[in-house]
C-alpha cells in the first residue's frame, strides 16, 4: 500500500513537474493538459493511498493533512482553469496570468510533497 502511494506521489511529481515547466516554455497547449490530468489523478490516488495507509498505521502530521489538501485542491482549480481556457480556445488570453499561478501553485504542491516524504522517513527512522 505505501509502495503504491510512493509511485503514484513520485509520478504526480514528474507529470505536474513536466506540465507546469513545458507550459510555461511553450504556451498551453492540449498537451500539457492531458498531462497536467495525468498528473492530477496520479496525485489523486496517491492522496487516496497515503490516507488509508495513514488510517491503518497512525495519522500523519496536521501540517502535512492541511498542505496537502490545500495543494491538491490547488492543482484540481489549476487544471479546471486550464482547461475551461483550452475549451474556450483562450488558452493565448490567459497564458500570462496562468502560469503565475501555475508555479505558486506547484511550489505549494511541491512543500506538501516535500514534508510528506520528510514526514515519512522521519517516521520510519523511528
Amino acid at each position: 500500500m505505501l509502495l503504491w502511494a510512493i509511485i503514484w506521489m513520485n509520478l504526480a511529481l514528474v507529470f505536474y513537474t513536466w506540465a507546469v515547466f513545458s507550459g510555461r516554455r511553450e504556451g498551453l497547449h492540449n498537451k500539457h493538459l492531458i498531462i497536467f490530468g495525468i498528473g492530477l489523478f496520479c496525485d489523486f490516488l496517491g492522496t487516496q493511498q497515503m490516507s488509508i495507509f495513514a488510517a491503518s498505521y497512525g495519522k500523519a502530521p496536521e501540517w502535512h493533512n492541511v498542505s496537502g489538501i490545500a495543494s491538491l485542491s490547488g492543482m484540481g482549480f489549476h487544471f479546471l482553469l486550464a482547461l475551461v481556457a483550452s475549451l474556450l480556445h483562450r488558452a493565448e488570453a490567459v497564458n500570462r496570468v496562468f502560469h503565475r499561478v501555475s508555479l505558486t501553485i506547484y511550489s505549494c504542491w511541491l512543500i506538501a510533497f516535500l514534508s510528506g516524504a520528510v514526514s515519512g522517513m522521519m517516521r520510519m527512522k523511528h
